[in-house]
């Protein structure tokens, strides 16, 4: 039987040195490298082939959403797991959205994380317990923030985020825009700004819920 070649993504190598420690014990996986962000991950699986990505959402460079976008439009046939310590709801949901196969808690036991990924292979959707209600309470309370209470985003700042989602660097955002990487750098912090938000996870969820991408 071949073996399921998983990717695993952390920028703390203490998990990463304990996930392979778990998945060593199973003759059905195979640990076929290991990434500190998202662009170390890109890089990889434009090389190796990958079944399974189990991958942390808060990473430094890339983050688990922006990685989660960008694998699954160059390479659909991965199976992306996120696995975290986020049980937010409207996280879960966005995740989901993109294209990942799985949603798993870091406190979940070594036997549901190897079950998961095998499921994952398998084409199924994998989701820790609790976490159901949370992605079902996300989906039926009622929006934080109104159509008409939504902060005015400019065109240009759309087409910032629509080219962020088709995985454009700043460099290609600046070429494609014809402005420099500075000015592209402005617009990603009031971006920001405008939608409360202190990172990338922020900003692709809520670009996601509003209907930007």
């Amino acid at each position: 039987m071949e073996k399921i070649k998983v990717l695993l993504a952390d920028d703390h190598q203490i998990m990463l040195d304990g996930l392979q420690a778990i998945f060593a014990k199973d003759d059905s996986l195979q640990v076929v490298g290991t990434a500190r962000n998202g662009l170390e991950v890109l890089e990889f699986v434009k090389k190796e082939p990958v079944d399974v990505l189990l991958l942390d959402l808060q990473m430094p460079v890339m983050d688990g959403l922006e990685t989660t976008m960008h694998v699954l439009k160059s390479h659909p046939d991965i199976k992306v797991i996120l696995l975290t310590t986020n049980d937010e709801g409207s996280i879960i949901t966005s995740i989901f959205k993109l294209g990942a196969t799985g949603y798993l808690l870091k406190n979940a036991s070594k036997e549901y994380l190897i079950q998961g990924i095998k499921d994952a292979y398998e084409g199924k959707k994998v989701l820790s317990a609790h976490l159901t209600e949370k992605m079902i309470e996300s989906l039926t309370e009622k929006p934080k923030v109104r159509k008409g209470e939504i902060p005015k985003i400019t065109k240009r700042e759309i087409e910032v985020v629509k080219l962020i989602a088709k995985e454009f660097t700043t460099q290609e955002i600046a070429d494609a825009l014809f402005v420099s990487t500075n000015t592209v750098a402005t617009h990603k912090r009031n971006l920001f700004v405008k939608m409360d938000v202190k990172n990338s996870v922020g900003m692709i969820k809520k670009a996601v819920d509003w209907g930007l991408i």
